[in-house]
């Protein structure tokens, strides 16, 4: 009896062991975060269609594709600083956690496609705006930084 009882305790140990290091693995990868973005797809109507990326160096690319003010590819700085307390939010919400896809049960909705680039892997999370809400207070976090309020966008592209 006291040797199965040692079995058991020393496969469940085992167990919790490779359990624990296979979270710490998988926490340490969500820290190599290089840059995040959102984007915003079509619908049936004339919803506006662009991109917002957020690079950990600071740079933010802003692409507009249809319905938007501006179309075309624009570049501004908002400081490393900033920029990475952006992304540090992705690390805190644990976003490589979510699902690939929320699926929306309203066709007609505009998608929201959020994408977390890491050193050696992506995770693009589709019709995030069926996940959960702070997959929404992340994108409009993103979109308040990709407004072209201001005058610090530079146009380094136009779309074919």
């Amino acid at each position: 009896m006291k040797k199965i009882t040692l079995v058991i305790l020393s496969i469940l140990f085992c167990g919790m062991a490779f359990a624990k290091h296979k979270h710490k693995k998988k926490q340490q990868a969500s820290g190599n975060i290089i840059s995040v973005s959102i984007r915003h797809t079509a619908c049936y109507g004339r919803c506006p269609n662009y991109t917002i990326e957020i690079n950990k160096d600071g740079s933010v690319i802003y692409t507009g594709t249809r319905f938007v003010p501006d179309t075309g590819i624009f570049k501004k700085n908002i400081g490393i600083e900033k920029a990475m307390g952006i992304i540090n939010q992705f690390n805190t919400y644990r976003v490589d956690t979510c699902k690939d896809i929320y699926r929306s049960r309203i066709a007609d909705l505009p998608g929201l496609v959020v994408t977390v680039k890491y050193n050696d892997s992506t995770k693009m999370i589709r019709d995030a705006n069926s996940g959960p809400d702070y997959l929404k207070q992340l994108a409009d976090t993103i979109d308040d930084i990709g407004k072209k309020t201001d005058n610090g966008w530079t146009k380094i592209g136009v779309l074919k």
